[in-house]
């Protein structure tokens, strides 16, 4: 419950939604009938984030020649995420000594990423609503994630990729680890013979997210999965890259829900508070991507830029790396 406030981690540096209200302060008032689609403009910026500049070319390094950039995003949200379709809220009546569950439906009410005003649920008599409003969003059109990546050259024109962030904060422990490895499909063996006018590489990557309270327990985490085939040209100082790939992000929120519902044991009108765990599971909609862009060669420095095209939440990627090839 307390460790929410620190979902923001997720987004790992500088979000701009880190200056504003902490997003704990509005998931703890969100049931689980709202959460997911309370969060998922989130989840799926997140997971469309963490996925995009795995790779930047489908040539590799030779053997122990490596790149060291860092990776900045902008993970484009559309205006259609910023409200709720339909939000579905329970409402808990008394009658007599009996509670009555009730389910009340809200349209247009903001997502986390929607206006901030917030929306009531309006009830009649003694009934409470649950929550008893939605609270507003951060009223933003875009997410910026920063990652630093580290790409090594192996044998047989295979190269391997890591990208680790431990971080620290109010004394919450993040640990964010993402593997991959790419094979230049042209330096293997059995392809030297085949003249290949670009190069060709498969890649993927597996990542996966922790975040851990003040004791060390883990109160929220991910997994991802990355697959992606990708094409580039080298052409001396300047070198175009295209790809496609496909990819799952699956998010695990555990906390408490703290609400309220009218008390049957004492006078009419007076409540009592519960706390409900909450345990769900969510993940990005965003399941496959197409890459186009190019990379400038600068001595041993590298400048990148490539568009992400996906479903939801198109995503600009640019990298700037020191490189050893």
């Amino acid at each position: 419950m307390k460790s929410l406030k620190y979902f923001l981690a997720i987004l790992v540096f500088a979000s701009i939604l880190s200056a504003q209200i902490p997003l704990a302060e509005k998931i703890k008032q969100i049931s689980q009938n709202l959460i997911e689609g309370y969060t998922q403009p989130v989840v799926t910026a997140f997971g469309t984030g963490i996925s995009t500049g795995l790779f930047h070319s489908a040539a590799s390094h030779k053997t122990l020649g490596f790149d060291f950039g860092v990776r900045a995003m902008w993970i484009q949200i559309p205006q259609s995420m910023k409200y709720f379709r339909q939000a579905e809220v329970a409402v808990c009546s008394l009658a007599g000594n009996t509670l009555v569950y009730d389910t009340l439906f809200i349209d247009s009410a903001s997502t986390i990423v929607g206006p901030e005003t917030r929306t009531d649920v309006t009830t009649t008599g003694n009934a409470v609503g649950i929550p008893p409003f939605i609270p507003g969003g951060f009223n933003v059109s875009g997410v910026p994630l920063a990652m630093p990546q580290l790409n090594v050259g192996l044998i047989f024109g295979t190269e391997a990729a890591i990208r680790y962030i431990p971080y620290t904060y109010q004394k919450s422990r993040i640990h964010f680890l993402g593997i991959g490895i790419k094979q230049n499909l042209n330096r293997l063996p059995f392809m030297k013979t085949v003249p290949l006018p670009v190069d060709i590489a498969i890649g993927g990557a597996l990542q996966s997210f922790s975040l851990e309270d003040s004791t060390g327990v883990s109160v929220l985490s991910s997994a991802t999965w990355n697959l992606q085939l990708l094409v580039s040209k080298n052409l001396v100082a300047f070198e175009p890259f295209a790809g496609v790939g496909m990819e799952r992000t699956k998010l695990y929120f555990h906390y408490d829900f703290e609400f309220e519902i009218p008390d049957t044991t004492r006078a009419p009108g007076d409540r009592i508070t519960v706390t409900q765990p909450i345990n769900i599971e969510l993940y990005a909609q965003n399941e496959y991507r197409a890459m186009v862009g190019f990379t400038l060669k600068l001595g041993i420095f590298y400048l990148h830029y490539d568009y992400n095209l996906l479903p939801k939440y198109s995503t600009h990627n640019g990298i700037l790396g020191l490189t050893f090839r």
